[in-house]
């Protein structure tokens, strides 16, 4: 199972399925579907109220990827065709200059190029990443910043997806790919960072200056990036204002997930862990002392779970959301 978050809505889906489930803001139609309601008090926003199924316009076709921004989504599907919806005033949803609404599911025309996949996409607050089969990464959305790259004629934004120039080192393969609100990330197979964008927190300066081996997992929130290692360490380096970067006795972890500005994860012990920025309680329930901030690590409880029953099968974090997924564990006969 699979869950991607977008500034205040949220997709779970399976990888080859043909059923992926909206929730949150759909103002704009990023949640891709027609039943929302509107809060009461609020003439103007539209919220759907329950997990609401998208399949794709293809009767044969899976979802493959989900990925989301502030106000817009973005989906691939198994007959290697990419679709956008919500909301792209500065060229988000990839649909030329023209478009800056989609409220239902709109294709990308000419998207990806022909003999190509997108093996991976990646979206932040306004600008998205697709990494093709053929190693080159595409993107599109606000480049402002430099976070897309080098644009021509002083432009600022892209609205239709185009492949990045990127002044990489030599050799540099593309194996990873992530997007801060300001910048982007990028990690080789053998480890290897390289990061464009706004420097504000230290992205850049920052960043390892030898190769990473033997990673598993690269991401980013809005102003930090993170690297789970194969033995269970967590790199990280950016903003650490509200207690995001990892603590310095945080156990061995199995899986890591990254939100705008807090992370989770599960450690090889089984448990559940969060720092962060967690006001929202994203981080779970913080006493007076912490206040807002978890500046160090924080065992996270989960309502009716009994220690030991239960085991971790996926996290997910997004715009000061958590996301967990569990499964009983067998008991022995």
């Amino acid at each position: 199972m699979n869950i991607t978050t977008g500034g205040n809505h949220t997709f779970i889906f399976s990888g080859g399925s043909n059923i992926a489930y909206a929730t949150g803001d759909n103002t704009f139609g990023q949640c891709c579907v027609a039943s929302s309601i509107k809060p009461s008090g609020d003439s103007s926003q539209l919220i759907t109220t329950k997990f609401t199924s998208i399949l794709p316009p293809s009767p044969t076709a899976r979802w493959q990827a989900i990925s989301s921004g502030w106000q817009f989504s973005i989906f691939v599907s198994s007959d290697n065709t990419v679709y956008a919806c919500g909301n792209g005033p500065r060229g988000e949803l990839g649909l030329g200059p023209s478009v800056t609404t989609a409220r239902s599911l709109t294709r990308i025309p000419s998207f990806p190029p022909t003999d190509t996949a997108v093996t991976q996409i990646v979206s932040s607050v306004e600008h998205t990443l697709a990494l093709l089969s053929n190693g080159y990464v595409y993107g599109w959305g606000n480049g402002r910043k430099g976070q897309l790259g080098i644009l021509a004629n002083g432009e600022k934004f892209i609205w239709e997806p185009a492949k990045l120039q990127l002044d990489l080192p030599e050799g540099f393969g593309i194996a990873g790919i992530a997007a801060g609100r300001e910048f982007s990330a990028f990690i080789s197979s053998n480890g290897e960072v390289h990061v464009i964008g706004s420097d504000k927190w230290g992205v850049i300066k920052s960043k390892p200056s030898t190769r990473v081996s033997e990673w598993k997992t690269f991401a980013a929130g809005w102003g930090a990036i993170y690297i789970l290692t194969v033995e269970g360490k967590v790199l990280a380096w950016g903003r650490g204002t509200h207690g995001q970067l990892p603590p310095e006795d945080l156990p061995l972890l199995e899986k890591l997930a990254v939100g705008s500005e807090h992370a989770i994860g599960v450690g090889l012990d089984g448990k559940l862990y969060a720092w962060g920025w967690g006001e929202h309680g994203n981080c779970g329930t913080l006493n007076r002392e912490q206040g807002e901030v978890v500046r160090w690590k924080h065992e996270v409880p989960i309502d009716g779970l009994v220690e030991g029953n239960s085991k971790f099968d996926g996290i997910a974090a997004g715009c000061a959301t958590s996301w967990v997924w569990t499964t009983l564990k067998h008991s022995p006969i």
